[in-house]
């Protein structure tokens, strides 16, 4: 009898743990990042790239505070995963009135979330 019982307590705590747990959902993002102006566009395409070299070796963790990400939910700041990005070059006229060109590295990545409860 005494199994019996602790058995059944077990497994409604059991029940009740899972149940608190809830599934992650993944959640698909992505974000834009800017570079400095510089004054040629292969000088802006080498600095798109590095920035993106810099990105791609970043552990999960340290991905998670590089990129905004607005959400309530509780997000696995591990699951972060850098899904693809490319750079494109902006035209900009600075104060001097001279044409500079802006690395902006383009980043899509996904991490798990799950509701609060």
């Amino acid at each position: 009898m005494i199994k019996v019982i602790s058995l059944a307590s077990v497994m409604l705590f059991s029940s009740v743990a899972l149940a608190g747990a809830g599934a992650y959902n993944t959640v698909i993002q992505s974000e834009s990042m800017s570079g400095s102006a510089v004054a040629s566009k292969d000088a802006a395409i080498a600095e798109g790239k590095s920035m993106i070299m810099e990105i791609n070796q970043k552990s999960p963790y340290e991905l998670s505070r590089s990129v905004n990400y607005s959400t309530n939910n509780l997000v696995d700041v591990n699951s972060f995963e850098l899904r693809g990005s490319n750079v494109t070059v902006n035209e900009i006229v600075n104060s001097d009135g001279d044409i500079a060109y802006q690395p902006v590295v383009n980043v899509s990545y996904e991490f798990k979330s799950r509701d609060r409860q």
